[in-house]
C-alpha cells in the first residue's frame, strides 16, 4: 500500500484562506492582498495555539491518525481513506466519521476513532446525538458503523460494530472485557498476536580498558567509598530469543523491534565474563511463562506499532514531541515477516474472531 502525496503548504492553505477569509459585501480587494491574507495567518495561528494548549484534544487527534496509520499497515484493507475532511452537504443532521476502509473482501466501513485516556480504562462512551448523527451518515453511505478505541495506557486497540454498544441512561457504552471479546481488530484488518519463545536478550559485550592498553591513564581499582571503577569499550553486540542467538538480519532486526516495543517487562545486570570481558545483559520475558505450549504472547501487532509510533513522537517526560512518525506503510510487513523460517526463532500468527454478537440495535 502507498501513501497518497499531498501538498498541504498548497492546497490546503488555499482550504483554509477560503475557509476564515469572509469579505464584507462589495468587497474588491484581491484575495492576495496582504491585509487579507495577514489576518488568514492570524486566525491560523491563533488556532493552532488553541489546540497546542489542549493536551486532550493533542491526545484524540493522534489516536485519529494513529489508527489510519496501522490500518493502512497490517495489510487487511486496499484502502485507507480520512473521511472527515473536505467540504459537506446536507439535509439531516449527520456527523462524519473519522476513516473509510475498503477492505480486502472489497466491504467498506466508516470507523468512528475514540481514544480512553484513564489509567486503568474501564468503559467506553458516546453520547446519544453523537451517536445517532454517525449512524445517519452511514446509512446514507450504506455503510457499517464501526468504533476503534485506543486503550492508551495499555498502547492496545478493539474495532466494534455500534450495535456492540449498549444504551445505558442518556448514552451509549461498552465495557473493556466486552470490547475484546468483540474485537474485529484481526477479522477484518489482519491484526494478530505474535507468539515465540521467551527471553529475548540484548548483549552488550565490553573489554575492560587499562592505562597498559594504550588508551590514556586508566586507573582500575577500588574507590574511596569501595566501589570499583571500571573503563570499558564495547566490542560486540548478541540478541537471543529462547536460548537461540539470532544470525540472519531478518532475525537481529525483528528481535531488536521486539526488545524496543514489545510488552514483557525488561531487567538488565552486567556480568563479569573474567580475562578483562563483560557483558551488559538486558532480559525480557513474560511475567508468567507458559513453557508447556511452547510460546509466549509478545503483544499484537497494532499494540507493537503504537508503542513505535509512541516511543518517536513522546519524550522520556511524556511530553509530545511530535504529532507523527515518518514512515510509509509496509513497516510491520518488513519487521514482523510472515514467511520468515527459522529454527532459531519459531514464530506463532495468532489470529482471533470476535464472540457473538451480545448489544442491542440502535434505531
Amino acid at each position: 500500500m502507498k501513501r497518497l502525496p499531498r501538498r498541504p503548504e498548497q492546497i490546503e492553505t488555499l482550504n483554509f484562506h477560503a475557509a476564515v477569509d469572509v469579505p464584507t459585501p462589495g468587497e474588491q480587494r484581491r484575495v492576495s492582498d496582504p491585509a487579507r491574507v495577514e489576518a488568514t495567518v492570524a486566525q491560523f495561528e491563533a488556532g493552532l495555539r488553541d489546540s497546542l494548549e489542549s493536551p486532550p484534544r493533542i491526545r484524540g487527534w493522534v489516536s485519529d491518525q494513529l489508527f489510519g496509520l496501522i490500518a493502512a499497515d497490517l495489510g487487511g484493507c486496499k484502502l485507507v481513506k480520512q473521511e472527515d475532511a473536505g467540504t459537506l452537504f446536507y439535509e439531516d443532521e449527520v456527523k462524519l466519521p473519522d476513516w473509510r476502509l475498503t477492505l480486502l473482501s472489497d466491504k467498506n466501513i466508516l470507523v468512528e476513532v475514540k481514544a480512553e485516556n484513564d489509567s486503568r480504562p474501564r468503559v467506553s462512551k458516546l453520547r446519544m446525538t453523537e451517536v445517532a448523527r454517525l449512524l445517519r451518515y452511514a446509512e446514507l453511505n450504506d455503510c457499517p458503523l464501526y468504533i476503534a478505541v485506543h486503550w492508551v495506557a495499555m498502547s492496545m486497540w478493539t474495532l466494534v460494530p455500534i450495535d456492540d454498544y449498549s444504551q445505558v441512561g442518556h448514552h451509549f457504552e461498552i465495557n473493556l472485557e466486552t470490547a475484546f471479546k468483540r474485537n474485529h481488530m484481526s477479522s477484518l484488518l489482519n491484526d494478530r498476536m505474535l507468539g515465540l519463545t521467551p527471553p529475548l536478550e540484548f548483549r552488550l559485550t565490553m573489554q575492560e580498558v587499562t592505562g597498559e592498553d594504550g588508551v590514556g591513564d586508566v586507573e582500575a581499582g577500588p574507590e574511596e567509598d569501595g566501589t570499583r571503577k571500571l573503563s570499558l569499550v564495547t566490542t560486540g553486540v548478541r540478541m537471543f530469543a529462547g536460548g537461540e542467538q539470532m544470525v540472519d538480519k531478518s532475525e537481529t532486526t525483528l528481535i531488536w523491534f521486539l526488545l524496543q516495543h514489545a510488552r514483557w517487562p525488561c531487567e538488565e545486570k552486567l556480568e563479569d565474563a573474567d580475562d578483562g570481558m563483560w557483558e551488559m545483559v538486558f532480559t525480557m520475558a513474560p511475567e508468567e511463562s507458559h513453557a508447556e505450549q511452547g510460546f509466549d504472547i509478545i503483544g499484537d501487532l497494532s499494540e507493537l506499532y503504537t508503542r513505535m509510533f509512541h516511543s518517536g513522537t513522546t519524550s522520556l517526560e511524556y511530553e509530545t514531541t511530535k504529532l507523527s512518525i515518518d514512515v510509509e506503510p509496509g513497516t510491520l510487513p518488513r519487521l514482523v515477516p510472515t514467511d520468515l523460517k527459522s529454527d532459531r526463532l519459531p514464530l506463532w500468527h495468532i489470529h482471533t474472531t470476535p464472540s457473538s454478537p451480545t448489544g442491542v440495535k440502535h434505531t
